[in-house]
């Protein structure tokens, strides 16, 4: 692992930390009201894109970092359509 692959994982365990206390919040609360639905759906496809780009150019740290925000914010989606 070279340092630009070290770049890459800290930066994304840095964007999948800041979904975290979104993600506990309305587990606990089952409350989405204050969540933008469509802010969810652009974001999971800019993931879904990123993973893609990720595969084909064979970059490791960006495609296990964004499946993991997309794991996240997958159910922050699940959660604001469950509980709208």
């Amino acid at each position: 692992m070279n340092f630009i692959d070290i770049l890459g994982y800290i930066a994304g365990i840095l964007v999948v930390i800041s979904l975290l206390p979104q993600t506990i919040k309305s587990w606990k609360t089952k409350s989405t009201k204050d969540l933008s639905l469509w802010r969810y759906i652009i974001y999971i496809l800019g993931l879904i894109l990123w993973i893609i780009y990720a595969s084909i150019i064979k970059n490791a740290p960006v495609a296990i970092m964004n499946s993991l925000g997309l794991l996240l914010a997958s159910s922050l989606l699940y959660l604001k359509v469950k509980y709208k």
